[in-house]
């Protein structure tokens, strides 16, 4: 039986920020470092990439890189889970907290839901950066990342919508895979890489047996009929990659296995 009381679960999560700190503000001056120096790296001229018209596309290398990095801080997120718990003591410390099961689940899930936004101030300090440094130096365009994801998402906003949805739900289904590998596996460090290799001899396999053509791709020409059930069995595997996860997480115990079972 599922047992949740907000009381309970907000003691729980300052713990947990209190104890996790260092991991956060690491994180985030890793990700602030390395965004600052791709950014001056492209749109300072270090190599020309640029074209007759201005510097557009250095700006928009940047824009592409970042919503590829939060792309994958989306789905890779739950492979996040445990990575600030150091050693047996941290597991052990965490099994003992007088909370829930569910509780101390969300709050190990929501890891990766609190580095999203410190990811996005780490971005918005690296804009102002690459901003006024290329305006000191005289760079002859000079322009905000951020003004460049706009014009990028404005440029892409008609995308056919059952693609758009139909990769929306496997994003979700492989965000859910991996809230599953963090859990199946104890190794807090590799689990991320072991799931996703897993997953790619999943795919292998899928690929093997399915023919190409046999895919329920979302385009013009799928009957949406197609797209319902497909989409509609993504769900349930979510959902059940997720429960199994949960189940998974009410077993830990600190003892010498490979894998949580």
């Amino acid at each position: 039986m599922i047992q949740f009381n907000i009381h309970r679960f907000g003691k729980l999560a300052r713990w947990s920020l209190t104890t996790d700190k260092a991991f956060y503000l690491r994180s985030f001056l890793q990700v602030f470092a390395m965004m600052t120096l791709v950014f001056l790296f492209f749109t300072t001229r270090f190599i020309n990439v640029g074209n007759a018209d201005g510097d557009d596309k250095t700006h928009l290398m940047c824009a592409v890189m970042l919503i590829v990095m939060l792309f994958f801080t989306i789905v890779f997120g739950p492979s996040m889970m445990f990575t600030s718990m150091k050693g047996k003591h941290n597991d052990q410390t965490l099994l003992s907290l007088p909370a829930s099961n569910f509780e101390k689940y969300l709050m190990r899930y929501s890891t990766w839901i609190l580095m999203f936004p410190l990811y996005l101030v780490a971005f918005f300090f690296a804009d102002a950066i690459q901003y006024l440094v290329n305006m000191l130096i005289g760079t002859d365009h000079v322009m905000f990342v951020t003004t460049r994801i706009i014009q990028l998402l404005n440029e892409n906003a008609h995308t056919d919508s059952e693609m758009v949805n139909s990769m929306v739900v496997t994003c979700i289904w492989t965000h859910s895979w991996y809230a599953l590998g963090s859990t199946f596996f104890r190794s807090h460090k590799f689990a991320w890489a072991l799931s996703t290799v897993i997953l790619i001899v999943l795919t292998m396999i899928q690929f093997w047996l399915i023919p190409t053509g046999d895919w329920g791709i979302a385009d013009k020409q799928t009957p949406m009929s197609t797209i319902v059930l497909t989409d509609a069995i993504y769900g349930v595997l979510t959902l059940f990659n997720f429960w199994l996860s949960y189940k998974l997480f009410c077993r830990t115990q600190v003892i010498g296995k490979f894998v949580n079972i």
